[in-house]
C-alpha cells in the first residue's frame, strides 16, 4: 500500500494538486520500506510537493533524506534543479548551500 500511496503523492504532484498530497504523505512509514532506493524515491516525490507548496524548509528535509537513502539520487538532474530552485527562492534555509554544493546544484 506503501507504493500505492508514493505514486498517488506523484500523481498529485504532476496534476498541480500537491496539497492533496499532504495528508498521504504524513500517513506514510518510509522507513518501512524495502530498498533504499524505494525510499529515497518516496523522499524524493514528497520533496517536490513540499516544493510545490512553497514549503522550502520541509522540501530540504526531504532531500536531506534523499541523501541519507542514496546519495547519488540527489546528483540526478532533475533532484539538482529542485535543490537549485529552492537555493535561488527568497526564502533562507539554513544547510542548503553547503547542499547545494555539495551535490553540484550551484557552484561552489
Amino acid at each position: 500500500m506503501t507504493q500505492v500511496d508514493i505514486y498517488r503523492i506523484g500523481v498529485h504532484n504532476a496534476l498541480g494538486t500537491p496539497d492533496e498530497g499532504v495528508e498521504i504523505a504524513r500517513g506514510l512509514n518510509i522507513g518501512l520500506m524495502p530498498t533504499a532506493e524505494r525510499r529515497a524515491r518516496a523522499w524524493t516525490g514528497t520533496a517536490r510537493m513540499w516544493h510545490a507548496l512553497g514549503n522550502g524548509q520541509e522540501a530540504f528535509a526531504a532531500l536531506r533524506l534523499v541523501e541519507q537513502e542514496a546519495a547519488q539520487e540527489v546528483r540526478r538532474p532533475a533532484l539538482r534543479a529542485l535543490t537549485s530552485n529552492l537555493f535561488y527562492s527568497p526564502a533562507s534555509v539554513q544547510g542548503l548551500r553547503e547542499f547545494a554544493v555539495r551535490t553540484g546544484a550551484v557552484p561552489a
